[in-house]
C-alpha cells in the first residue's frame, strides 16, 4: 500500500535567479504540517548533468507568522543602502606562527 499526499500547490511567482542559471526561485504555497504553508522552492529548467529538471532540495516551509517575519526582514533589508555597498577584502596577511 502507498500513501500519497495531495499538497494542492499553488505557484504564485516564479523568479529568475542571476546567480543560479538555470534555476527559477518558486513562491508557492502548499499543504503541509497540518495546514497552509508558505513552500519556498529552487525549480531546475534547464536539465542538470544528470537529465534532471523540476523541483531541488533547496527549499523550506514557513507558517504565515514566520512569513510575515519574513516579508519584514527582507522589507527592512531591500531598502537599507548600506547592505548593498560591496564590502572590500582586506589583504592577506602573513602571520608568524
Amino acid at each position: 500500500m502507498t500513501r500519497e499526499h495531495d499538497y494542492q500547490n499553488k505557484v504564485h511567482n516564479e523568479i529568475d535567479t542571476s546567480c543560479h542559471p538555470g534555476e527559477e526561485l518558486h513562491v508557492i504555497t502548499s499543504n503541509a504540517f497540518d495546514g497552509r504553508m508558505l513552500n519556498v522552492r529552487m525549480n531546475r529548467i534547464i536539465p542538470s548533468k544528470t537529465g534532471w529538471t523540476g523541483y531541488t532540495k533547496a527549499g523550506f516551509f514557513l507558517n504565515r507568522q514566520e512569513a510575515r517575519e519574513l516579508r519584514d526582514a527582507l522589507s527592512d533589508l531591500v531598502e537599507d543602502e548600506d547592505v548593498w555597498v560591496v564590502v572590500e577584502a582586506e589583504p592577506l596577511r602573513d602571520v608568524d606562527e
